[in-house]
């Protein structure tokens, strides 16, 4: 499997092996982490670059990345949640 990707802020993160989303270039995080507080808690792609300390470019092109991926992600992460006995 290649781990080549034509973002500029993601990248694959083999070493997450519960999940297949790609996470932040230089953080041990991974899409959701930084546009759930965007989808579920209402905040501003602006407040949220500026809460993880990230340029607004990268927090854009992992909101874009979710929005096409949405509905894999979305199960993904309900499921870890089921697993973690949360939902």
């Amino acid at each position: 499997m290649s781990t080549e990707t034509t973002y500029e802020w993601l990248e694959p993160k083999p070493y997450k092996k519960f999940t297949k989303q790609l996470g932040i270039k230089g953080r041990n995080m991974i899409v959701w982490n930084l546009v759930h507080p965007i989808v579920v808690q209402g905040q501003s792609p602006e407040e949220v670059a500026a809460d993880f300390r990230l340029p607004i470019e990268a927090v854009r092109e992992a909101l874009e990345y979710y929005r096409a991926n949405e509905s894999w992600i979305v199960e993904e992460v309900e499921e870890t949640g089921r697993q973690l006995g949360l939902r």
